[in-house]
């Protein structure tokens, strides 16, 4: 009997799966502000302790509902930057994928939301951060950093410098986001590069 009932306990895959996209649609329907756990569940017809179980907060709901879209929108999505031994060109190849996913129709709403969600909670802030951001934003500086040490960047740069130019790569982008200019952050983020890839050299 209790091997049974340990048989009937391992998650159900479907049921992430049904959750993860009653969330995404809420939050393109609604924004984060009137997204609810009680209404994911109602939406997905499952318990609301169904999704506790899953995820303690709203905030780790979305972050894991926004990986899921890129996953669906762009498999393998631009997290890690090549490395084709030519800095300018991998970022700017990064760059242009990061930006195009994040400015999806698709996407937006959940960028957003998760901005959201950080503001409204620093618990939810990490572990935005942590799923999210930060490794997209170690990469970044891994790669700037073997740029540096293969004489393709300033021999004085230190690690603070390739951090403040992680966080205005990833940043830039969130920040016309906000301001509601989709159309032109491809521009911007393109003229970012050139601006930071010339100081990188001097």
């Amino acid at each position: 009997m209790g091997e049974a009932r340990r048989r009937g306990r391992p998650r159900d895959a479907t049921a992430d799966l049904a959750i993860l996209e009653a969330t995404r649609d809420l939050l393109i329907e609604n924004g984060y502000a009137r997204l609810s756990m009680e209404g994911v569940a109602a939406r997905t017809g499952v318990g609301k302790p169904t999704v506790y179980r899953r995820w303690p907060s709203k905030g780790a709901l979305v972050a894991d509902a926004l990986h899921h879209s890129l996953l669906a929108t762009a498999p393998g999505h631009a997290a890690t930057p090549p490395d084709t031994g030519d800095i300018e060109r991998d970022l700017r190849t990064w760059h242009a994928a990061y930006t195009r996913i994040t400015t999806d129709p698709r996407t937006v709403p959940l960028v957003l939301a998760l901005t959201a969600a950080a503001a409204e909670s620093p618990d939810d802030a990490e572990v935005l951060y942590r799923q999210l951001s930060g490794p997209q934003h170690r990469a970044l500086t891994d790669r700037l950093r073997a740029a540096a040490d293969a004489g393709q960047l300033r021999a004085d740069i230190d690690l603070e410098d390739l951090d403040a130019v992680a966080d205005a790569l990833i940043g830039a982008l969130l920040y016309q986001l906000l301001r509601g200019n989709v159309v032109t952050s491809g521009r911007r983020a393109s003229a970012l590069v050139d601006i930071l890839l010339a100081g990188l050299r001097d």
